[in-house]
């Protein structure tokens, strides 16, 4: 098939740093007595499996997460590759809390992909959501409370906005595909690589469930979330299961993710219980700084102040999960978001869809 031949080259030269991740991740080692195993999750975000099929804004990216395993007595560590010692000073200096009942970590790597509407200029495309993207690794470390009807979750990331692979996958994909390449890559923010960073801490509180019953199952819950770093801001959401459901409540939290990143420290559960059940939220953001859209030191071709956007983002998620007696889970969602940029061709709503597979070792 064309598109293997398309990618070799961008897998050959850029990606080895990913695939040398992806190893460390798969070999870390797992307990014997786990009461949760070591879990995987392959998730893939792309607008042209969303209802309007548009190809711009948050036009598609991937991320895979490794998940460690965890004992019955709660104990587990980070995968071998991880950055949970950033986690771990920061939570020395700043959080004070009571002693989790059980910790859960996991590691993820991916990619972010922004284009305008327009992508067959060969030319800065003015008045509209600049090119942008985001590859990075990052690292997620979950607490749940000894009632166990609160779950915090630290994440912290590391990645570079700018790179050249953002364009050679999308345009390799879309040539394979039949579908004109995007032409505006060279003015992409922080075009030939910038390091970026963000911190996350949220509180998840679960406020009511059901499980087991005659009836259908459900749980709901709310999610307080802080970003500092190139994604900067405050959020309050909800978010709710309805079916048939065996995994934990606190497993499940689509409020966390930021784009291809979903910042969450546990993956799937291995459960004899066959699952299927739909799912959904409601975030709303209070957005300070946004460097996909304002870049951050450098001079960009097409980018925002801080005044030229919306301080407040609403986003709502609606999808269906579909986990089988053994390994494997299955997910599809649709997620709608408010325009970020207030005025301009780049005021636009947005949506895309989110295809995940998932199991645990």
């Amino acid at each position: 098939m064309r598109i293997f031949t398309d990618i070799i080259p961008v897998v050959r030269h850029q990606f080895l740093p990913l695939l040398i991740v992806f190893c460390g991740l798969i070999t870390a080692s797992t307990h014997a007595d786990t009461a949760i195993p070591a879990s995987w999750r392959l998730s893939m975000d792309n607008d042209a499996i969303a209802p309007n099929n548009d190809d711009h804004d948050y036009t598609g990216g991937f991320s895979f997460t490794y998940s460690s395993a965890t004992s019955a007595t709660g104990q587990s560590r980070p995968p071998h590759i991880s950055l949970d010692a950033v986690i771990g000073f920061i939570g020395q200096i700043f959080i004070h809390a009571e002693a989790p009942r059980r910790t859960f970590y996991a590691t993820e790597t991916g990619l972010s992909v922004f284009t305008p509407e327009d992508t067959q200029r060969h030319a800065a495309v003015y008045g509209d959501r600049p090119y942008a993207s985001l590859l990075f690794l990052s690292s997620s470390r979950q607490t749940l409370s000894a009632n166990e009807r609160q779950a915090i979750t630290q994440t912290f990331t590391a990645g570079a906005l700018g790179l050249v692979v953002s364009a050679d996958v999308q345009n390799a994909l879309h040539r394979r595909f039949g579908i004109e390449t995007a032409k505006g890559w060279d003015y992409q923010i922080s075009a030939d690589g910038e390091p970026t960073l963000r911190y996350a801490f949220s509180r998840q509180t679960l406020h009511g469930s059901r499980k087991g019953g005659h009836g259908m199952d459900y749980d709901f819950s709310s999610t307080v979330k802080a970003n500092l770093g190139y994604l900067t801001g405050l959020g309050w959401g909800i978010s709710g299961r309805l079916g048939r459901i065996g995994s934990p409540w606190w497993s499940h939290n689509p409020l966390l993710e930021e784009y291809a990143e979903r910042g969450t420290a546990h993956a799937t559960r291995g459960t004899s219980r066959r699952q299927f059940y739909l799912w959904g939220g409601l975030f709303v953001r209070a957005r300070i700084y946004n460097a996909l859209l304002e870049g951050q030191f450098r001079d960009n071709a097409v980018e925002y102040s801080g005044t030229q956007l919306n301080p407040l983002i609403a986003t709502a998620w609606l999808g269906l999960d579909y986990a089988l007696n053994g390994n494997i889970r299955l997910s599809y969602s649709w997620h709608g978001q408010t325009p970020e940029i207030r005025h301009g061709r780049g005021s636009r709503f947005m949506n895309w869809g989110t295809f995940s597979i998932a199991g645990h070792f």
